[in-house]
């Protein structure tokens, strides 16, 4: 134990900022926690989604598809921690935070890939085909019709793996990284039972919260997106293709 002063319980820890003179202070590490997730998930985003639509919208690579959500079930991401580590100290970079975000952003494309794809390919074939009936490119098929109605999936999708993404960040302590685990692999360094299990209630109420604030954002926000099914959900209306003009002037 650290010594006479150390306090006997979670709640006692977390009031005494005495005791993170060394891991640094819980809003300093919850940002770290936070930027380094927002980040892997925003490039994972960015890589998975446009592609695995464009991907289910030319009815393509089922199988690969497949591949990729078996291969991320597969390689445990502390691995892939260890791995880019070492990439990133060969070349010079440090421990943080590109190795905690590449393995992170690894973490999140394949469930956002799946998702996406599954949620696109399984767009309403009939708005689908009277959407090409009226006139609309490819294109314009993709993101005024199947994107809309794959809109729900997708962000829920999105937010499981952010939520997922977040609580998996605190691996990222053990390899020197900054962020909430930090605490918990300072607690088995100096045995501070106390420091471990503050560092686990910060983590996991950190993801909860996420998920809480996503949970809320995606309530708000999908009765307004776009287009929907009939019967998709309260309050929301049916795909009107007569609002949609093909490019170029209607036809």
């Amino acid at each position: 134990m650290i010594g006479a002063s150390e306090p006997t319980n979670v709640w006692q820890w977390l009031g005494d900022s005495s005791q993170r003179t060394v891991s640094g202070s819980i809003p300093e590490q919850l940002w770290a926690t936070l930027w380094h997730s927002l980040l892997a998930f925003a490039i994972a985003a960015a890589i998975a989604i446009p592609i695995a639509a464009w991907l289910a919208h030319r009815r393509r690579a089922e199988l690969i598809s497949g591949w990729i959500v078996n291969i991320g079930r597969v390689i445990p991401t502390i691995t892939l921690l260890g791995l880019f580590v070492l990439i990133s100290l060969r070349n010079g970079y440090g421990f943080e935070p590109w190795p905690i975000v590449g393995a992170l952003a690894l973490l999140a494309l394949p469930p956002l890939f799946a998702n996406t794809y599954t949620a696109v390919r399984e767009a309403s074939p009939d708005a689908v085909a009277a959407a090409r009936a009226v006139g609309l490119t490819e294109t314009q098929v993709l993101t005024r019709v199947e994107l809309p109605l794959a809109a729900p999936l997708i962000v829920a999708a999105g937010r499981v793996t952010l939520t997922q993404v977040v609580a998996t960040e605190a691996l990222g302590a053990l390899f020197a990284g900054a962020g909430l685990g930090i605490y918990v692999r300072f607690g088995f360094a100096s045995d501070d039972i106390q420091q471990i299990q503050a560092g686990a209630l910060l983590v996991a109420g950190t993801a909860m919260a996420v998920d809480a604030v996503l949970w809320a954002g995606t309530r708000l926000l999908l009765p307004r997106w776009g287009p929907t099914p009939p019967g998709a959900g309260r309050g929301r209306q049916p795909l009107d293709l007569t609002t949609i003009q093909p490019q170029g002037g209607t036809p």
